[in-house]
């Protein structure tokens, strides 16, 4: 018998950055090393299709972390191999990855960021942080309420 445990994803870094000059992964691997510095040591950490570059890959297995990248096929990375996504870790960082994508998605539907409401890149990014924030509080609430135990009858 399998047992699954149920993994809520929660936004623990934000940033909003130019959409010219710097790519998603390069700004992921600054994202993984601020964390670092603060404390938090991922041992793995799960992307889509656009992290599948050497340099993403290359930059994690230097720092020890695992890198649960969707890969391309045709394409060759060093340091993602076999070994990596045969593992059952990464069957299931692929199949989480669909709730880092619903963050987005309820920022833009619940959180009211479709379209910016501000001028500038600082109190977009600011007002950016406050959905995050918001949402994370939700899902913070959502795990600690249970269910009642047993129904009381009249």
């Amino acid at each position: 018998m399998r047992s699954w445990r149920t993994v809520t994803a929660f936004q623990v870094s934000f940033e909003l950055t130019p959409s010219v000059g710097v790519t998603e992964s390069q700004m992921a691997w600054e994202q993984l090393k601020h964390l670092e510095e603060a404390g938090f040591c991922p041992t793995s950490v799960g992307a889509d299709k656009n992290y599948h570059n050497g340099p993403f890959v290359a930059g994690c297995r230097a720092e020890g972390i695992k890198p649960h990248v969707a890969t391309i096929e045709g394409r060759k990375v060093a340091g993602l191999d076999g070994r990596t996504i045969g593992s059952p870790g990464y069957q299931i960082s692929q199949t989480i990855r669909k709730r880092a994508e619903q963050i987005f998605g309820w920022m833009k539907t619940v959180g009211g960021m479709r379209r910016s409401r501000y001028c500038g890149a600082e109190r977009t990014d600011a007002a950016c942080k406050w959905a995050v924030a918001a949402l994370n509080l939700l899902r913070l609430a959502k795990l600690s309420v249970s269910p009642p135990e047993a129904v009381a009858r009249a």
